[in-house]
């Protein structure tokens, strides 16, 4: 009975052990590129993405939830404006683990908040002054991450999908539905950095 015993708390604390080790939660940032296409972005080009804010809470080593605050910026052609895209997203995170020091989580998120907003010289010229485009949509978010996920800093690289439509228009007058396509789809490269508590 007392080897039993003895071997029980030996497994037990081993497993403490090595749960305490591994990070459950992690914040992170991280930049890039994002492309723009879809029937709203039919004249604007390609800009540059970042993500403000990644955390992520894990339950398990497989498992666990990440929420996202991003923006892309993107050129009007042959203006001297752009539009800005902020993406409020959430959702599961399922994490494949390809060695000791990579893995592969795969983040499929609700886009609870697609938000368009305009800036530049000519933005009162075109009469967008103001002007707020509101909807939602679709991310499948992946990360190839570098590290052990141990307390400490984690590298990154990001591809991520968002698939979204704009639904309502704000400005001066009021705001108004949009009943017309206004479909938003982008793809965003780039490279993140975390940190896991």
């Amino acid at each position: 009975m007392k080897k039993v015993l003895l071997l029980f708390a030996i497994v037990a604390l081993s497993a403490m052990q090595s749960f305490a080790q591994d990070s459950k939660f992690y914040i992170g940032i991280g930049a890039g590129y994002a492309t723009a296409g879809g029937d709203a972005a039919d004249e604007i080009k390609g800009g540059i993405n970042l993500n403000f804010l990644n955390i992520g809470y894990r339950f398990n080593e497989s498992w666990g939830l990440t929420a996202n605050l991003g923006s892309s910026g993107h050129a009007i052609e042959n203006t001297d404006s752009a539009i800005g895209v902020g993406v409020l997203s959430f959702g599961p995170m399922y994490t494949i683990s390809l060695s000791e020091s990579i893995s592969w989580d795969l983040k499929p998120q609700y886009a609870a908040s697609l938000k368009g907003v305009y800036s530049g010289d000519d933005v009162a010229a075109l009469g967008l002054k103001d002007v707020e485009w509101s909807g939602n949509g679709f991310m499948f978010g992946n990360s190839l991450v570098f590290g052990d996920g141990s307390k400490g800093f984690d590298f990154s690289i990001d591809l991520d999908y968002l698939m979204g439509k704009f639904t309502e228009v704000s400005g001066p007058g009021g705001s108004a539905d949009i009943d017309e396509d206004n479909s938003l789809n982008s793809l965003k490269i780039g490279v993140g950095l975390r940190y896991n508590f």
